[in-house]
């Protein structure tokens, strides 16, 4: 071991295998994908298929919480039941032979989430991150995703009481961040 400086107590080795030699930057790349959602707040029939209209719904951003009401304006109670978002995207170059996901950091209450008029995903709850490989539903060129969120009172997920029940309320919707992340074919998976 060679001294370094003046004190006695400081050494630096003169060979390291650990944390000296230059690796590889991270092959992940991740695209905010919370802009231009188209948003409808209601069920309607075949919303999943890629053919379909939905340029009359309004435009939002996510987050979006279907509802950024004062108290007084709603009674307390949000609305509660089901709304659509709807987004067509195409895949950066970049993404090209990459395995791609979808990632939602919350999306309350029972979610199913379509790629190309597949349906992908069913997620119950709306405190947990969503992560879905889509990588198998997507093409080089226009990709619409549908997301169908319900916040409907159900005792089978979290929070499992009516709204009049909780001493909170909670939004329905996709109400955190969304990501479309890109990863080479071997990756650490999120844990």
């Amino acid at each position: 071991m060679a001294q370094v400086g003046a004190s006695p107590h400081l050494f630096i080795p003169e060979f390291s295998t650990a944390g000296f030699y230059e690796t590889n930057p991270s092959v992940r790349q991740a695209m905010n994908f919370n802009v231009g959602w188209r948003f409808f707040k209601g069920d309607p029939s075949g919303a999943h298929a890629t053919d379909y209209d939905d340029q009359t719904w309004e435009w939002v951003n996510l987050p979006d919480g279907m509802e950024l009401l004062p108290l007084s304006a709603s009674g307390g109670i949000n609305y509660q039941g089901p709304s659509w978002y709807r987004k067509q995207f195409s895949l950066p170059p970049a993404f090209a032979g990459k395995r791609v996901f979808v990632h939602f950091e919350g999306i309350m209450g029972a979610s199913k989430v379509w790629v190309n008029g597949v349906l992908i995903d069913t997620h119950f709850g709306g405190y947990f991150p969503i992560h879905i490989d889509v990588t198998e539903h997507l093409q080089m060129g226009e990709n619409i995703i549908a997301v169908r969120a319900d916040n409907s009172n159900d005792p089978d997920y979290p929070p499992g009481k009516a709204q009049e029940q909780l001493d909170f309320t909670y939004f329905g919707g996709i109400y955190r961040d969304a990501w479309l992340i890109a990863h080479n074919e071997v990756y650490v998976t999120h844990p």
